[in-house]
């Protein structure tokens, strides 16, 4: 019998899509948080915020904030020409829409800022190959690992001369023989093996 070619599932390739230059940092946000696996906060909180905008604004959706300011540009131009009347009107009318796009936009960088510091869990799980490897640790569930108490385990931390004497000391705590390094900028632990 000859031997079958297991053939590996490959993800779709990613679409590539076009978006206003001033969601762009937004979107690569966006990108990088379902990458961390967290799609499904993302995709609500997109929706509370287009169900809030839809509800309480009186928003174009298909205009960009680029083009409205291009649209507030031209009327300016033609303000300077022409009567203020309809085209102060008109003008006032833009700079509310900008302002509102802008206070959209605003709250979706906050709201997805606050979404990546939120820890989920205790820690968390990759799957390899049949086995668990363990990513990173909250102080707390660290300390819950080690059979030591949240303040137990920062004065540990805080009164090792080096970093080397805080992996030491948590890998003679670990279950597993893991020592552990504290990561300041994203305040959990993680693993050294």
């Amino acid at each position: 019998m000859p031997a079958q070619k297991k053939q590996s599932k490959k993800p779709p390739p990613s679409e590539m899509l076009r978006v206003p230059v001033a969601l762009k940092d937004a979107v690569r946000e966006l990108s990088r948080l379902h990458r961390q696996g967290r799609t499904v906060e993302v995709l609500q909180g997109i929706q509370e915020l287009v169900n809030k905008l839809d509800s309480t604004a009186d928003i174009d959706s298909n205009a960009g904030i680029q083009q409205l300011t291009q649209r507030v540009a031209q009327l300016e131009s033609r303000l300077e020409s022409n009567s203020a009347g309809e085209l102060s009107e008109q003008l006032a009318t833009m700079r509310e829409r900008i302002e509102q796009l802008e206070s959209a936009y605003n709250q979706l960088i906050i709201y997805l800022n606050s979404i990546s510091k939120r820890k989920q869990s205790s820690s968390r799980y990759y799957q390899g190959q049949g086995e668990v490897k363990i990513d990173t640790y909250t102080p707390q569930n660290l300390a819950k690992r080690l059979g030591v108490d949240s303040d137990s385990l920062e004065r540990m931390r805080v009164t090792a001369k080096k970093p080397e004497e805080f992996i030491s000391w948590s890998r003679g705590r670990d279950p597993s023989g893991l020592g552990w390094r504290y990561n300041s900028d994203s305040g959990l632990y993680h693993p050294v093996r």
